[in-house]
């Protein structure tokens, strides 16, 4: 059986799946939230090109509680369950308080059920979530519903974050039909667009990133660290989790014998400076959490470098992070490669240098000012 996810974690991505700007809100609603649990936790799922095992019921979902959904979830509870729901819901109160000790106290009423069977399972039905069983007189009171197993794919608990956010466009993509995608990609665009963080690029573009504290420290190094550290800034890419940015036109790329392959490796920023000779690169990385530029990731980055026609010689390379006292900067500081360079967002005008010391020297400056 598949794990069972919480109804308000399966309402969540409910309305990642099907924004509420673009689709019915009850499909998103915590009635449907609950619906997706609980034919989880009964195994209602159709495998591809096969019918299912387990058809369910509205009363599948509506006789469905918490404490069962949370305490009951091993195989045996989940089949004593199904079977009990099967009959009656004597059964099922029978069951929870001769067998489980627990009091029937079932999240919905019964007047739930048609706006459940007639709103939120037949609209999955006609988005492809959810497939009803053939053949069945609308009078028929056998059980009709079961979660497509692709639908179902996308309420696995371990999968989320980026995952889950590529997860979801996958299936957008290759369920919906041509109207509903625009309508949920665009719905989606708007709601990232309201929390995006903005940032001024050197030539006064104005770029908006993805919500979070990477693009936060991010902003700070392309408006604050480079115009101070550089003669002539130029952001030429931003990858961001999801979506890799080209920000800077072809035409300036081919003047510096640069190819960048986005499908490859790519730093969360590269910035050349072409105010100097040659023109340096500096390959940012912006650390909330973990992937600072180690001895490691170093090696990869120049290789990176090699394979898009930047000479290994001119990259520099930039840790940044938040706060000196951020924990990210406390645990990770030790890790910086040598022969780079870290920067905090909350000390714009302050840079550290981590390299060896040539034997003899007399000058030792790990701290300075960004503009040298």
């Amino acid at each position: 059986m598949r794990p069972v996810i919480n109804p308000d974690e399966a309402a969540s991505r409910l309305g990642q799946i099907f924004p509420r700007a673009a689709f019915d809100t009850t499909l998103s609603n915590a009635l449907a939230g609950w619906a997706i649990s609980s034919l989880l936790y009964i195994d209602a799922v159709a495998p591809e090109n096969s019918e299912p095992g387990i058809w369910a019921r509205p009363s599948s979902v509506i006789w469905q509680q918490a404490d069962v959904l949370k305490s009951h979830v091993g195989s045996e509870d989940r089949k004593a369950w199904r079977e009990a729901a099967a009959r009656r819901y004597a059964h099922v109160e029978q069951l929870l308080s001769e067998t489980w000790g627990i009091t029937a106290a079932p999240r919905f009423r019964e007047n739930s059920r048609e706006t459940l069977r007639d709103e939120i399972l037949a609209g999955w039905r006609d988005l492809g979530a959810v497939r009803q069983r053939p053949g069945l007189p609308t009078s028929s009171s056998k059980p009709r519903w079961a979660l497509e197993a692709h639908f179902a794919d996308l309420f696995v608990p371990t999968v989320e974050g980026i995952d889950l956010e590529t997860a979801i466009e996958s299936w957008t993509e290759s369920h919906l039909d041509v109207g509903a995608r625009l309508r949920a990609r665009r719905a989606r665009d708007a709601a990232t667009a309201e929390y995006a963080v903005e940032v001024v690029l050197p030539g006064g573009k104005i770029r908006a990133l993805e919500h979070g504290e990477s693009s936060r420290i991010l902003k700070g190094v392309i408006e604050e660290w480079a115009p101070r550290r550089m003669s002539d800034p130029v952001v030429l890419t931003i990858s961001e989790p999801g979506a890799k940015l080209l920000v800077e036109d072809q035409l300036l790329l081919a003047e510096l014998g640069v190819v960048i392959d986005v499908a490859n490796l790519l730093p969360d920023a590269l910035i050349a400076d072409i105010g100097v000779t040659p023109a340096e690169f500096w390959i940012v990385e912006a650390v909330s959490t973990d992937g600072e530029i180690n001895d490691r990731r170093k090696r990869e980055l120049h290789e990176w470098a090699q394979e898009q026609r930047i000479d290994p010689k001119s990259c520099r390379f930039l840790t940044a992070f938040a706060s000196r006292n951020a924990s990210p900067a406390k645990r990770r500081l030790k890790d910086l490669a040598r022969g780079t360079f870290a920067w905090y967002l909350d000390e714009p005008d302050m840079e550290l240098s981590w390299d060896i010391l040539d034997e003899g020297s007399a000058q030792v400056i790990p701290i300075y000012t960004s503009k040298r």
